[in-house]
């Protein structure tokens, strides 16, 4: 069974601070601890600091971190979907290109779900548009605070039947008043949207862009 909004929030949550850590060894055992304490385990062989693979039981859960401002790298993603160009990005077609490996290694008969917050959150909306071979086999999406502007929503628009498969699989979550995510309260491309409000009604732009909300909600 696919996470829970919570789970695949806290995930994320695991997965930022994974990527910190500069040491793989440690960070995998961290992760393992963690990931634990909500019945998933640890795939090592398919984590770094980009994509984190988690398994419990028939699902195998892919999460993509959001951005890491001291990574140029990143930057440059973020620039790139603002304006709706993500296509040509690397790091789009790279974690894309990851995802349809790890699938390949598990196979057609896993339940296979995708998490993602901010930066991340865009590219797992990217990749089910992109990719019908992911789409296929991917049953749920929870993509939290994605980068969403007007030109990125163009970019992402699918024909009708595309659309109907991708409503019934595609939730994105974002908390009122998140300016990177701020598009996706007008219109989305495709999927389901969830606003929430956060627990601090004097809350900060910074605050109201993490995962913190999400991570404590009980569905």
């Amino acid at each position: 069974m696919s996470p829970k909004v919570n789970e695949a929030a806290k995930i994320a949550q695991i997965h930022y601070i994974y990527q910190r850590r500069p040491n793989k060894e440690r960070a995998d055992n961290f992760a393992k601890r963690k990931l634990g304490r909500i019945g998933y385990e640890l795939d090592p062989s398919n984590t770094d600091k980009d994509v984190l693979t988690a398994k419990r039981g028939d699902n195998i859960h892919i999460n993509y971190t959001g951005t890491n401002i001291e990574s140029p790298r990143d930057i440059l993603s973020d620039a790139a979907l603002a304006v709706g160009l993500q296509s040509k990005n690397k790091q789009f077609s790279d974690r894309r290109k990851k995802t349809r490996d790890i699938m390949r290694k598990y196979g057609d008969d896993k339940d296979y779900s995708l998490g993602g917050h901010s930066l991340g959150g865009s590219i797992a909306l990217n990749t089910m548009k992109e990719s019908k071979s992911i789409r296929d086999r991917v049953s749920k999406v929870h993509a939290f605070n994605p980068g969403y502007t007007k030109p990125f929503h163009e970019s992402l628009k699918v024909d009708k039947e595309t659309k109907k498969e991708l409503d019934k699989k595609v939730n994105i979550h974002r908390v009122s008043g998140d300016v990177v995510s701020a598009h996706a309260h007008k219109e989305t491309a495709f999927g389901n949207l969830f606003e929430y409000k956060h627990a601090d009604k004097d809350s900060d732009l910074l605050e109201k862009h993490s995962l913190e909300t999400f991570a404590n909600v009980e569905i």
